[in-house]
């Protein structure tokens, strides 16, 4: 568990979970930052699922159901943004 990270660490984090777990995603590089992943077919729902396990086991935070939406979800910058705030929090309580 990593809670003090910027930004920047947090993208590169997803990212290469990203790559090294979806050769689709390993053939698109460099991925877009803020496109939906899902929506450009590099990950499907399952693996959508599976990067959900990735963050709640290596950040120790828990993703909603209802945070897995196109405002929080659909981009790498987007996801780094929810697990920020949610590090925020956790350091906060």
């Amino acid at each position: 568990m990593e809670i003090n990270m910027d930004n920047d660490e947090i993208v590169n984090k997803l990212l290469n979970y990203i790559y090294e777990s979806n050769p689709t995603a390993e053939e698109s590089r460099p991925l877009p930052l803020d496109e939906s992943l899902y929506e450009l077919g590099i990950l499907d729902s399952y693996a959508v699922i599976e990067l959900v396990g990735f963050i709640e086991t290596h950040w120790a935070i828990r993703i909603l159901d209802s945070e897995i939406t196109h405002e929080k979800f659909g981009g790498v910058n987007k996801m780094a943004k929810l697990i920020a705030e949610k590090l925020a929090e956790k350091e906060s309580t």
